[in-house]
């Protein structure tokens, strides 16, 4: 009798730790709002369009700013392998290396850059990383951007309400 009760009880939670192990599905339309946001160039807009499928997100990113509209076209790929990478809107001849992975609770990714380019006092370092994380209910999605170069360390903010 014990043996069927535990049987029972585990086949009913089964569901419940299933759905708490599920990995975010970033997939939609993303619209930034810009009251959420902080540290982010004056008079940005964004609109994020990802197509998430299994380890691979996929991210059309359409950017607003003073100086003008600018797209960009991104993969990541979530294995925690790095891959080099040509840097949208870097100098030409630079570099980068990236690599994607889950965060360990599940929650999010993890997407960290190293750009290197050179300037005329020798090659400069730029790191980026970016964390995703979305709501419980799946209705916001926040990037949380970390920066640091020559200049120093800075981070910035991003909360996209899905379209």
């Amino acid at each position: 009798m014990r043996l069927k009760v535990s049987c029972s009880l585990i086949f009913l939670c089964l569901p419940l730790i299933a759905s708490a192990l599920a990995k975010p599905d970033f997939s939609g339309t993303w619209v930034m709002d810009t009251n959420r946001s902080f540290s982010n160039p004056p008079g940005l807009e964004q609109t994020l369009t990802v197509v998430h499928t299994g380890d691979q997100i996929k991210v059309d990113a359409k950017l607003k700013t003073q100086q003008g509209e600018q797209t960009v076209n991104e993969t990541y790929t979530l294995d925690g392998k790095e891959t080099e990478f040509a840097p949208p809107g870097a100098q030409p001849g630079a570099k980068g290396k990236r690599k994607a992975s889950w965060l360990r609770d599940g929650r999010g990714a993890l997407i960290e850059d190293v750009v290197t380019s050179d300037s005329p006092n020798g090659p400069v370092t730029r790191k980026t990383m970016r964390k995703w994380t979305l709501s419980a209910d799946g209705s916001t999605l926040t990037v949380d951007y970390y920066f640091d170069d020559q200049r120093g360390s800075f981070e910035a903010k991003r909360v996209f309400v899905k379209k």
